[in-house]
């Protein structure tokens, strides 16, 4: 079929239904472009564009919830927005502005964060790059050594969501091993932004920093304010060392749209994060025609009449109430595995951020032999990363799936104060909800509870209900 060429901003995209004869793809490394060329980048927007990548909105619980700690009036939501035609996430964030962080608690607080999620080295090492690339620009603006800066906007809990976030998303989507990152040619904005040292020129001191120091290439672009961030720069540093205003033969095969908070009028406030593979033009060859029967049976299909309610709407109905989703469900017979390496499956795919859930469900198979249906739960992005590490774990020549939609339950994580001994223990609770709001479950974080069962000697099954009435008279 032939490419269909499409613009956005100055970066090139090609749409294809397959491979044309005389096009080849380079499938070694998945190409991820940043298209920042027309509202820049910042921080929330990497993350709003990653969860829509994803596709999951509550896939940043795990990283808000270790921030509670820290600010326990921290709060992180997910929508939807459009603009120009254009579908994706944006995020909320609130929480206590009087909560500063000097550079040495900010980074404490970041690797911190980091463990407690298990981040990967290398996602680990991201994070810390970017908040790196951050204290440096500061301290040549300031002209002072880092552990001596005073963070303004920068030393906030969110600069640690964002960042930490980043690397997360990133690795849950599978982009930190082999992935080749490209960056378009990104927006600064133009004019004066106010800031807590008055009104700056942009780019403000910091950014302009970044941009030097890491050789990017940036324009105004068309938004009359500052659209590229200090966290928005840091991370685009960090990432990709490639910039380009053009990325020709670019086949996109997922993308996610990230908006900021600020309204720039008729411009939308979004980058794109788009993976895709690298096609090579070698020759150009003549397509065929359609053939009469094709021909017809276009015909035929443009005529029909639209459905009375299309799939899409009657699921937007649904999101209305409940959060919605969709998952793989992968699954294969064995009947050759020892129970060690079933056990280790659920390590691999559980610890490893790759599954939802794993269940391993004993059966009778083919001439009569005991086997085990193991069958995986995951995100749709992960399909092939599941598959791969269930050939290679099990020995299966094969796995079988579908993609499921999923119903769930509103969901939240607060912080609770536990008083003993007159001392406070902070412990993070899991709430879920009804449509109407009524609460369904109140669940303690394990880790938590076991860690004030070690300081105070008091039994879990003592604690939990006791941590239970006291997250029921916070959410009452």
């Amino acid at each position: 079929m032939s490419l269909f060429e499409r613009k956005t901003g100055q970066a090139v995209f090609y749409h294809h239904g397959g491979v044309q004869a005389g096009v080849t793809t380079n499938l070694a490394k998945k190409r991820v472009l940043i298209d920042v060329a027309n509202a820049g980048a910042s921080g929330d927007m990497f993350l709003s564009a990653l969860t829509d990548l994803i596709g999951e909105d509550d896939v940043l619980l795990p990283v808000a919830a270790s921030l509670l700690i820290y600010d326990p009036s921290f709060r992180l939501s997910v929508t939807s927005r459009s603009h120009s035609g254009y579908t994706g996430r944006q995020l909320q964030i609130t929480r206590n502005p009087a909560i500063r962080l000097n550079p040495d608690s900010m980074m404490e607080v970041l690797m911190a964060v980091a463990e407690e999620i298990e981040l990967a080295p290398r996602a680990k090492n991201l994070a810390k790059e970017a908040l790196t690339i951050i204290f440096q620009a500061e301290s040549r603006v300031h002209n002072k050594p880092i552990s001596e800066l005073h963070l303004h906007e920068t030393g906030t809990i969110d600069t640690v969501l964002d960042l930490v976030g980043t690397a997360y998303l990133l690795e849950r989507a599978g982009l930190l091993e082999d992935a080749e990152f490209v960056s378009t040619r990104v927006a600064v904005g133009s004019g004066t932004i106010a800031t807590e040292h008055g009104d700056l020129e942009v780019p403000g001191p910091a950014v302009a920093e970044i941009l030097v120091a890491h050789d990017m290439l940036f324009h105004n672009g068309e938004a009359r304010t500052e659209v590229l961030t200090p966290t928005g720069a840091a991370l685009l540093a960090a990432i990709t060392k490639v910039y380009v205003d053009a990325y020709d033969g670019f086949v996109a095969q997922n993308q996610g749209i990230g908006f900021g908070t600020r309204d720039l009028g008729a411009i939308p406030n979004m980058m794109r994060i788009v993976v895709g593979e690298l096609v090579v033009q070698e020759e150009k060859k003549p397509v065929s025609p359609p053939k009469e029967e094709s021909k017809r049976a276009l015909a035929k299909e443009a005529k029909a009449p639209p459905d009375s309610k299309s799939k899409a709407e009657e699921r937007s109905e649904v999101l209305d109430e409940w959060s919605a989703d969709e998952v793989v469900v992968i699954e294969t017979n064995v009947d050759d595995v020892d129970g060690e390496t079933l056990g280790s499956l659920f390590d691999t795919l559980l610890v490893e951020g790759l599954a939802y859930d794993v269940v391993v469900i004993p059966a009778l198979g083919k001439k009569s032999r005991p086997c085990f249906l193991v069958k995986v739960i995951a995100a749709k992005t992960g399909l092939k990363s599941v598959a791969e590490v269930m050939m290679r774990h099990l020995g299966t020549t094969g796995i079988r799936y579908s993609t499921w939609q999923r119903l769930k339950a509103a969901r939240e994580t607060i912080v609770c104060g536990l008083n003993i001994d007159d001392k406070e223990y902070m412990v993070r609770v899991k709430v879920s909800r009804t449509t109407d709001g009524s609460i369904i479950s109140i669940k303690p974080e394990d880790d938590d509870v076991e860690r004030v069962s070690r300081e105070t000697g008091i039994p879990i099954r003592e604690l939990k209900p006791r941590i239970a009435m006291q997250a029921h008279a916070v959410t009452e």
